[in-house]
């Protein structure tokens, strides 16, 4: 709800923090610690949080550096689309995915003004409000809708942002930008959006969305064509059936993006 926002920056002018996305992540560690005390916690706000104390270290920003014994570690992200909500836009959610090592076996993703409700578990499908949900089957890519976001430091890489977005241009019907990574992701596991491509995102931005496209029947991958696991610097997620011609379109980034994990 809106109100007394109490925004303030962070990193970057445009990397903002609301009251909201404070709320909601206080909300989300307690229940989790409540319910399941031996997991790990990275969370956008506060970092990683030490299992079975209530410290936070808002200094990590790695979700491998921290609770090695943990099997599982909760990725969330209690905001995404800050700035949409700071602006009154529709367009935000809140995330949490179950990670086990780099793999994201569970998660869940709300659309607060919708009250829609996106979930998924490794090898049981995607679902929306309960009923199955998959990706389209649209092709090739011209016949296609993309959606993509930007990084918060812009002014290095804006070549090759607009690189990216000419790329696409080119190649797809449309390119859209919600300025939220986990509704553009859930949109996409619906059937709704056909590609997204982004640099340059954080764990808490995919844990869970990369899982439900996937249990969707999507693909999500480096520029590689490898998996993509958190930490890489571009994602690519598609319906699947034009993966090929995603990677294919996109190769010319190869030599300016870095290959390693951020």
């Amino acid at each position: 709800q809106h109100g007394d926002l109490q925004i303030q920056s962070k990193s970057h002018p445009r990397d903002l923090v609301t009251r909201a996305d404070k709320e909601s992540e206080r909300i989300l560690i307690e229940a989790i610690r409540e319910s399941f005390p031996q997991d790990a916690i990275l969370a956008e706000e506060s970092g990683e949080v030490t299992v079975g104390h209530s410290e936070v270290n808002p200094a990590s920003d790695n979700y491998q550096s921290a609770d090695h014994n943990a099997q599982y570690r909760w990725v969330l992200d209690p905001l995404d689309g800050t700035v949409n909500y700071a602006h009154g836009s529709p367009q935000f959610a809140i995330s949490a995915g179950i990670m086990r090592g780099e793999d994201c076996v569970a998660g869940a993703i709300l659309h607060p003004v919708t009250g829609h409700l996106y979930t998924a578990i490794t090898g049981q499908g995607a679902y929306k409000d309960g009923a199955r949900i998959s990706v389209s089957s649209r092709s090739p890519m011209n016949n296609c809708l993309a959606v993509t976001g930007f990084p918060y430091r812009r002014a290095e890489f804006m070549d090759t942002l607009l690189q990216g977005i000419r790329l696409i241009l080119e190649n797809a019907r449309g390119l859209r930008r919600t300025g939220a990574c986990c509704v553009d992701l859930t949109w996409l596991a619906e059937g709704i959006f056909d590609a997204h491509y982004e640099f340059f995102l954080s764990p808490w931005d995919t844990a869970a969305a990369t899982c439900i496209v996937r249990e969707a029947g999507g693909k999500v991958t480096s520029l590689e064509g490898k998996p993509y696991v958190p930490g890489m610097p571009l994602l690519l997620a598609s319906n699947g059936l034009i993966h090929d011609e995603l990677l294919q379109a996109m190769r010319p980034l190869q030599s300016s993006v870095p290959n390693q994990i951020l």
